[in-house]
């Protein structure tokens, strides 16, 4: 008979829940994940810092293509013995050229004009750090009417008024105080608005003053800026026969500026005089996609209801010079800087585009002969100094490495020099993109489309590339 006692039963392992399993298993893979995303942080970063060495630097070619490259190969070198970067620096053939570069990103560093940058910006994100500065050197004059019994030194003026622009630069007041209070006692100021508002004043108020101060600026005989003697002239003919300065400033004060100007060239014996004199006369623009030597000239055309006869696009700025100065177009419009240091010591005696055709001439008379031939009548609007750009994504620690050794660079004699050769700057300010939003308002303004302006170029450079591809 078989026993009811009931048998022990074999111990048995314990069974863990699957779900147990699977979660030990996620959390596992998880955790592994974490460390080869942070292993390929790791290595992104080691790539970007081996890579940081490379930059592909790009010019426009605003000037003469081998002078680029020759200071741009200097610029290089320094930077690759002073920091350790690598740098190929490169001059394309167009704006649109660097332009697009920057967006497939096929260069790093772009020096390129204020409206390229905004084009750069609003299509790939280009990124502002740097405006280019130049330096002007200002004088102050003091002017005086030219007829008999009137003063033809300063101690002609004791106890006479003169007319002093509230706007003039400090340091300038300060010498012109100085040299007045020493050799006109008892001279009263009469404060006015600008350098045109104290010539004017004086000019067609004889009772009211006997003489006017004004800032001054080097510039060609018979060009109608460069102080308020000058550009009275323009508005009214004859002041220059009228009045004589009797007084210059000895030591130039150096001005530093962010913006620069375009300008109006005709030949001196052309008969034009004023810009309503070019209405159905030939005229040369410099290139396009030029700001000073188109957009804000036309704009500047525009405004004064000038409708011009045969327009052409000369190529560059030297070319618009030359085709003025041959008489092949009545005016034309290029880039316009004050002169400063550099164009007194390298007797180029201007910082517009005429002295790209001066430093080719032989001696100083023939140089002094083409500024008789060529002047100046008018200014556009100020435009932006030239900006150095980015590229979106660029590595900051790379650009600070650079941005330091360029500011070293720029310490040195021969780095000045060769500087001023790239960009005709002395200085480079730090700036961002808000700096150029009264810009963008300005070509709004212009009525010229900067888009379409681009895709112009765009379909330049495409053929260029396509004749270079088919072997013509």
């Amino acid at each position: 008979m078989r026993s009811s006692t009931p048998q022990p039963e074999e111990p048995t392992s314990p069974r863990p829940h699957r779900g147990l399993w699977l979660s030990r298993i996620g959390w596992a893979v998880a955790a592994l994940l974490l460390v080869l995303f942070l292993a390929g942080l790791h290595h992104r970063s080691r790539l970007e810092d081996a890579n940081s060495g490379m930059i592909r630097m790009l010019f426009v070619p605003s000037v003469e293509q081998g002078t680029l490259v020759r200071r741009g190969d200097e610029l290089a070198r320094f930077i690759r013995s002073d920091c350790g970067l690598m740098l190929r620096s490169e001059v394309p053939t167009s704006y649109a050229a660097v332009i697009q570069a920057l967006g497939t990103g096929q260069a790093d560093v772009a020096w390129i004009p204020a409206f390229a940058y905004v084009l750069a910006h609003a299509r790939y994100g280009a990124e502002a750090r740097l405006q280019v500065v130049r330096s002007l050197d200002l004088f102050a004059i003091v002017v005086t009417r030219d007829g008999p019994g009137e003063p033809t030194s300063l101690a002609g003026l004791a106890g006479r008024r003169i007319a002093v622009p509230r706007n003039l630069k400090a340091e300038l007041r300060r010498e012109v105080t100085r040299r007045l209070n020493r050799s006109a006692r008892g001279w009263v100021e009469v404060p006015v608005d600008s350098d045109l508002a104290a010539v004017r004043q004086m000019v067609e108020s004889p009772g009211r003053v006997d003489a006017a101060v004004s800032s001054h600026v080097f510039s060609g005989p018979h060009d109608l800026i460069g102080d308020g003697r000058k550009e009275l002239e323009a508005e009214r003919p004859g002041t220059l026969r009228e009045t004589r300065v009797i007084d210059v400033t000895e030591d130039p004060v150096a001005q530093l500026t962010t913006t620069y100007n375009g300008c109006i060239l005709t030949r001196t014996d052309s008969g034009v005089r004023t810009l309503a004199d070019l209405n159905g006369r030939s005229f040369a623009f410099s290139d396009e996609t030029s700001t000073s030597g188109h957009i804000f000239a036309r704009a500047l055309l525009n405004r004064a209801s000038v409708h011009l006869g045969h327009v052409y696009f000369a190529g560059g700025h030297p070319n618009v010079v030359q085709a003025v100065l041959d008489g092949k177009v009545a005016g034309g419009a290029a880039f316009y800087s004050p002169p400063g240091e550099r164009e007194v010591r390298d007797h180029t005696l201007v910082g517009d585009a005429r002295r790209l055709i001066i430093k080719r001439l032989p001696d100083d008379e023939a140089r002094r002969r083409l500024l008789d031939e060529v002047r100046i009548i008018a200014l556009t609007d100020p435009i932006p100094n030239d900006v150095c750009c980015v590229r979106k994504g660029f590595p900051r620690r790379t650009w600070e490495r650079f941005e330091t050794s360029l500011q070293r660079f720029l310490k040195t004699e021969e780095g000045q020099l060769a500087y001023h050769d790239l960009v005709a700057g002395v200085a480079a300010a730090p700036c961002g993109d808000s700096d150029f939003d009264r810009f963008r308002e300005a070509l709004r303004q212009s009525g010229v489309s900067a888009t379409k302006v681009l895709e112009a170029e765009e379909a330049k450079l495409k053929k260029r590339k396509a004749g270079k591809g088919s072997g013509s």
